[in-house]
């Protein structure tokens, strides 16, 4: 796949297991931008073809980013199995919805995986 200038991310809901993809658009300077979330079955996502591109630089949400379409949490972490869940509370302990794993969040995403809007 080429340059593409918006691309969606896969999520999960650690309150309610459920999936959801982030819609991110490339703004100046390579930042990549969260603009929208929506409620999506893994099953739809894989359809999509939502996990097959890989994005890199830095990552911010909009003003208008409507958070996780489940909980409404603005908050996310990227767990080190890759995918990104949606954290809830005043901690940095999280246990990841995708794996199972827990762990102390630190530090900031620099690369993503997600797939091409059509």
């Amino acid at each position: 796949m080429g340059s593409r200038n918006i691309v969606i991310v896969m999520g999960r809901c650690s309150q309610s297991k459920q999936g959801f993809g982030i819609r991110f658009e490339r703004r100046s300077g390579g930042e990549w931008a969260g603009t929208w979330a929506f409620a999506i079955k893994d099953a739809a996502a894989k359809k999509e073809g939502y996990e097959k591109t890989r994005m890199e630089g830095t990552f911010s949400f909009d003003a208008a980013f409507p958070g996780c379409p489940h909980c409404s949490s603005h908050a996310f972490f990227l767990c080190g199995c890759g995918k990104i869940a949606c954290m809830r509370g005043e901690g940095h302990r999280v246990t990841c919805p995708w794996c199972g794993a827990s762990g102390e969040v630190s530090g900031a995403a620099t690369s993503l995986d997600g797939g091409g809007d059509r």
